[in-house]
């Protein structure tokens, strides 16, 4: 009975989530989101105005010192003591239950544990000041820092969508060139094991988090698309599926010629194709984990909705899975323990970098690396949806909560 409950309240949910109306106008949209035009009146693209021109590596750094300083003052109260390894177990305990559900063994999951346990207490060793102090560490970071900006620069950071230019982003692919160039020039200059595996990290993250930031904006703009009329974003029909269009063609891999010339001789139905056929994948996702949750609520846009989940109001993500082990919907939001997300998220960063001081084996660092990434890295980025939905119904707590656990420190978010 739970079961047919559920499925006929999951259909009327999908259903009125096509008709939902807003509570509020389109005026969160104009006020982040420029639509740009050439003098004759056409469309040329999508400005973010919240997002900065100006680029520099200090705000990443400054964050990771503060998190490992952080970190090891946790650690130098309770790691003796055993506390500080039981509080990590208790944050990835929840997982616990749900691994073995899926077919997981109790060997697994305590591997998976330890490989995060073992990782955040090589942090506590590191001399933070002196990594982060070190002449040749500031050098790697400037000279990135310039090769990085020039590359950005090619492609203006504040465009979203380009609707005049199939190739707009494609062919501007060019961040992870000097990636690799910053990544063979540490190496060269620092023969410190902490200070190098330190600098690789932030030079590696730093790129993610500048391409992350454009990603997670333009999830922001679909939300509009899909939940406003384009009339009052300022936009006729045929427009927004060139936006659309312009938003999934900026997310072909710089390998991928083929897919780039599929939008380009799509272009008018590329984007709509990609996001209702995203769409569809993400309802179906919601009606296979249907009877995990006690109710199936609001349909906030094409990657979301509210649910009740373990006695507890939830958002669940319906684009991206808990972790590679586990195969329902991640929890995006929890309105009953709002910080919980971001501690989690937190821990497993650091774990990241921890891990680089691990002794094992290359092969098995990345296996255990992609697993600990798998709890959040695209997670966080599909939450820009999220973002949207919250931030046009004027919900200033679930703005700044999601801000907090998308750990970006190259963007502002709010408009005042």
């Amino acid at each position: 009975m739970k079961s047919i409950s559920l499925t006929v309240g999951l259909l009327c949910v999908l259903l009125l989530s096509t008709t939902q109306a807003f509570a509020k106008s389109a005026d969160a949209f104009n006020k982040r989101f420029q639509v740009i035009r050439s003098e004759d009146g056409k469309l040329i693209g999508i400005r973010d105005r919240t997002l900065p021109v100006k680029f520099e590596v200090a705000p990443y750094i400054a964050m990771v010192k503060s998190q490992l300083v952080q970190e090891q003052s946790l650690q130098a109260k309770t790691l003796a003591s055993g506390e500080y390894e039981s509080q990590v177990r208790a944050v990835l305990d929840e997982d616990r239950e749900m691994l073995l559900a899926n077919g997981y063994t109790q060997a697994d999951y305590d591997n998976y544990v330890q490989s995060v346990v073992d990782s955040l207490k090589q942090l506590a060793v590191v001399n933070v000041e002196g990594v982060f102090t070190n002449p040749a560490f500031n050098e790697v970071v400037s000279k990135y820092e310039g090769k990085l900006t020039d590359a950005i620069l090619m492609l203006d950071p504040t465009i979203l969508a380009n609707v005049q230019d199939p190739t707009f982003f494609y062919k501007r692919n060019v961040t992870y060139k000097a990636v690799s160039w910053a990544l063979d020039f540490a190496r060269k200059r620092l023969s410190n094991i902490p200070i190098l595996n330190t600098v690789s990290y932030i030079v590696v993250q730093v790129e993610k988090l500048i391409t992350e930031r454009r990603n997670f904006h333009q999830n922001m703009l679909l939300h509009y698309l899909e939940n406003f009329d384009e009339k009052e974003l300022g936009l006729t029909h045929d427009e927004v599926n060139m936006v659309w269009s312009s938003i999934y063609e900026s997310r072909i891999p710089w390998y991928a010629f083929w897919e780039s010339s599929a939008a380009k001789g799509n272009w008018m139905k590329y984007g709509v194709d990609n996001f209702y056929g995203n769409f569809r994948a993400a309802t179906t996702s919601l009606t296979k984990a249907g009877t995990l949750y006690t109710s199936v609520d609001e349909r906030m846009n094409f990657a979301f909705n509210k649910v009740t989940f373990n006695n507890e109001k939830v958002v669940v993500n319906l684009f991206d899975k808990e972790s590679m082990l586990q195969n329902r919907p991640a929890v995006a939001f929890n309105y009953d323990r709002p910080t919980q997300i971001a501690r989690k998220r937190v821990m497993l960063t650091l774990a990241q970098l921890g891990l680089s001081f691990v002794p094992m084996s290359a092969s098995i660092k990345d296996t255990v690396g992609n697993f600990i990434k798998s709890y959040y890295a695209n997670q966080k980025i599909t939450e820009g949806a999220l973002y949207g939905y919250f931030e046009s119904m004027g919900e200033g707590d679930g703005m700044r909560q999601l801000k907090v656990q998308y750990m970006n420190p190259f963007d502002g978010l709010t408009l005042q």
